[in-house]
Formats: C-alpha cells, sequence, structure tokens
C-alpha cells in the first residue's frame, strides 16, 4: 500500500480511505508502492498531489484502450513505438 500524508488539517480515516477509493477509480487499482499520496487541506476543499507525479495515460490499439503499455502484445507494442505524434500549434 502507498503512503498517505494529510497537510493543512485533519482528515478522518473515512475521509482518507474515500480518496484512496477515488485515486484507484480514477487511475486503476493497481498503483505504485512507492507512491505517495498528499492530501491538502483547503477550507472546505482537499487537493490531491502524488510525489513522484503520477502519469496517466491511455494507449490505443486497434479496437481496444489500456492505461499500461506493458498490456500490449508485441505488434500493438511495436505499432506504439513506431507511431509519430501530431504537433500542437
Amino acid at each position: 500500500m502507498f503512503h498517505v500524508t494529510v497537510r493543512g488539517g485533519e482528515l478522518s480515516q473515512e475521509e482518507i480511505d474515500a480518496y484512496i477509493f477515488y485515486t484507484k477509480k480514477k487511475y486503476g487499482t493497481i498503483l505504485p508502492e512507492e507512491l505517495e499520496m498528499i492530501l491538502e487541506v483547503d477550507g472546505d476543499y482537499v487537493n490531491i498531489l502524488y510525489d513522484p507525479p503520477f502519469r496517466y495515460q491511455v494507449f490505443r490499439g486497434t479496437d481496444y484502450l489500456v492505461n499500461d503499455a506493458e498490456k500490449l502484445n508485441d505488434s500493438k507494442l511495436a505499432e506504439l513505438h513506431d507511431k509519430v505524434p501530431n504537433s500542437v500549434e
């Protein structure tokens, strides 16, 4: 399990568990062990930060989306590496 730090106030264990559930729902249930979740209490709001910053990418195969390139088979992985990204202007 990753480490959770609360800054700027106090949160109940139920609230902390809700933020952990939110993170797992948003980014997937398998999260890096070295991930630290920082919950910054700002009045009625809570900012969620991750250390190291959490990168979330979606890789598109022919007919499906995956959130981790390791889930792609060899041919789709080669296709991913051969792609040329579009320029943003």
